[in-house]
């Protein structure tokens, strides 16, 4: 155990910010920053009491350093982050549902406010939820396919975002890179997979090719891995305990597969253009490698739907 005691949830109201909540109470001070109360969030929740509320927008220093400051935060857990792109594309059929300029104001602004308050106020430690999606394989508005360089995918694979989502988050860890080097602030940036939770929980189990498709580059969208909203939480716990010898890291957090059997064999079916590099993805390891978060926290998961069968 460190010595931090006091931690912030930004995006506290959240359906994660309630599981990392849940997970650190009974050991840590816990305050919620959102711009609603958990009681008004989409999801509902009730901390009992158990943690401050501080109801607040990212997109305001004077904002952020109230937070920080009336939480008396040692720890950041930074999830308050729009969860896609607000930016419409030519041709493009779905409603508009906020100014185009709002996930990169939202994301990129936040992160640099939140930030720019922690170190003014000596905060020693930020945990980030990034996502995958800053890999590029995300919505692909040029409409070529997305470009696999090696299996399996770890930390040092090239990142080509297109969307706005996608690149705001890799923004945000050039930020986080950015404060930790200059002020020596702790940082641990989690690209999480599709987040499941227990009342919403992604899709298992499911079909995969029995003959080889007709697809063209890697995946889009999905790797066919998750994160567990439970696991996600574990793995916070994990960061604020252990003291890396790097400051700044970053690594990728999965659950499992959401499919059986062998990832090898699925890639050479499901994406033939990848069928040269499916040797190097043993057994069920994920199209992405946890390796480096495994290494470096311990951390195993817990929740794998496949405990369950």
């Amino acid at each position: 155990m460190t010595s931090y005691k006091n931690v912030l949830i930004t995006g506290g109201a959240g359906n994660l910010g309630r599981h990392v909540f849940e997970e650190l109470k009974a050991d840590y001070n816990v305050a919620l920053f959102d711009q609603v109360a958990p009681g008004e969030a989409p999801f509902p929740w009730d901390p009992k009491g158990e943690a401050m509320v501080i109801k607040g927008p990212l997109t305001d220093l004077g904002s952020c350093m109230r937070a920080i400051s009336l939480a008396e935060a040692d720890v950041i857990v930074h999830l308050g982050a729009l969860p896609g792109p607000s930016d419409m594309q030519p041709h493009q059929k779905r409603p508009q549902r906020a100014p185009e300029e709002t996930t990169m104001m939202s994301n990129v602004m936040g992160t640099y406010f939140l930030m720019d308050a922690a170190r003014r106020l000596g905060v020693k430690k930020v945990i980030f939820a990034s996502t995958y999606y800053v890999l590029g394989l995300g919505n692909r508005i040029s409409g070529t396919p997305y470009k696999v360089e090696y299996l399996p995918i770890d930390e040092n694979h090239p990142n080509v975002p297109e969307d706005t989502y996608s690149l705001s988050k890799l923004v945000d860890e050039e930020i986080l890179a950015a404060y930790s080097r200059a002020f020596g602030i702790r940082v641990i940036c989690f690209r999480l997979m599709g987040v499941s939770y227990p009342y919403r929980p992604h899709p298992t189990d499911v079909a995969v090719p029995t003959e080889k498709q007709d697809w063209v580059g890697g995946p889009q969208v999905s790797t066919m891995q998750y994160s567990d909203a439970r696991d996600i939480a574990y793995a916070a716990r994990l960061a604020i305990e252990k003291e890396l010898e790097n400051k700044f890291e970053v690594m990728y957090h999965e659950t499992d597969n959401i499919f059986r059997g062998n990832t090898a064999d699925v890639i050479r079916l499901k994406y033939p253009d990848l069928a040269d590099l499916a040797d190097n993805v043993k057994g069920e390891e994920g199209i992405i490698s946890t390796q480096k978060m495994r290494t470096l926290l311990g951390y195993e998961p817990k929740y794998s739907w496949k405990k369950d069968q």
